[in-house]
């Protein structure tokens, strides 16, 4: 169990509830950590049945309420069936942290290294990735948000990756898939705006210590960014003290929590999407 940062006073998530996908291990598992030690009850969904059975017994046997859920996100009737089970317990969902995704790991385990050609990609991965990592996070969103609306308070939270590794050589479909999913993240934002519900992207900035950086890529463990580094700066999102933080996207390598708020955001905030570039299209005005 993952202990809570000196730094930071523990926010009460006590009644909230956060759905975490990708939550058996790695990123998913360090975030659900953070968010029990504050109170949440967690629902947990993967693919990994065992991993996430282990992680469930473990965050139980510290005290948190823990629903786990062996689960294809992007699968629409297994997704439904979630919803409607959670519906009937009466549970909803306030904080929805996309982070399950397929990684350049499973196009080459050392892929840093070998940095394999576009075209070695296999047609049914490439289409898997883009399922899970783009249209994964879309339908649960799709889903969730309407109640956090109508209850006038929510959280979604895509876990993305830098703008560099998205162009990255041989990071394969994993780095366009990333892209997709940071420009829904800003179309979710503007759709969401004013009404409770906040959206932003959360990205580690750089490789993490996880499956998705195997031995053969040749990297010191501890040379890469830990998961429980990502935790943090969700639980401070999920506060109330961010209640009106929208449309960002949030580097947790310079989320330093020796600086006061307004100067972590500065340092490792910037928006969705970046329309800081300007606009680059030309839209006629429709006729009236």
């Amino acid at each position: 169990m993952t202990v809570p940062s000196p730094h930071l006073q523990a926010e009460s998530l006590t009644g909230r509830t956060a759905l975490v996908t990708g939550a058996a291990q790695g990123i998913g598992l360090a975030i659900a950590q953070r968010l029990a030690t504050a109170g949440a009850s967690l629902i947990l969904v993967d693919v990994a049945e065992q991993e996430l059975q282990r992680a469930a017994t473990q965050l139980r046997s510290h005290g948190a309420r823990v629903l786990a859920r062996v689960m294809d996100i992007a699968d629409r009737a297994s997704a439904q069936a979630l919803q409607v089970e959670l519906a009937e317990a009466s549970s909803g969902v306030d904080i929805l942290i996309n982070n399950a995704a397929i990684g350049p790991e499973r196009n080459d385990p050392a892929y840093l290294v070998a940095k394999p050609k576009f075209w070695s990609t296999p047609d049914a991965l490439w289409l898997e990735m883009l399922r899970v990592n783009v249209f994964g996070a879309q339908l649960l969103s799709t889903l969730f948000a309407p109640d956090m609306v109508r209850r006038g308070w929510g959280r979604i939270i895509n876990v993305s990756t830098s703008l560099d590794t998205m162009y990255r050589q041989g990071i394969g479909p994993y780095g366009p898939c990333k892209a997709a999913l940071e420009a829904s993240s800003r179309i979710m934002f503007q759709d969401l705006d004013g009404t409770g519900v906040t959206v932003n992207v959360l990205l580690p900035g750089g490789p993490v210590n996880s499956r998705m950086v195997p031995a053969d890529c040749g990297i010191d463990p501890e040379d890469l960014i830990q998961p429980e580094t990502l935790a943090e700066p969700v639980l401070w999102l999920c506060s109330n003290e961010a209640n009106d933080v929208t449309g960002l996207r949030l580097v947790a390598r310079h989320w330093d929590l020796r600086l006061s708020t307004r100067e972590r955001l500065t340092a490792a905030t910037a928006p969705i999407a970046w329309p800081q570039l300007g606009a680059q299209s030309h839209i006629p005005a429709a006729k009236a």
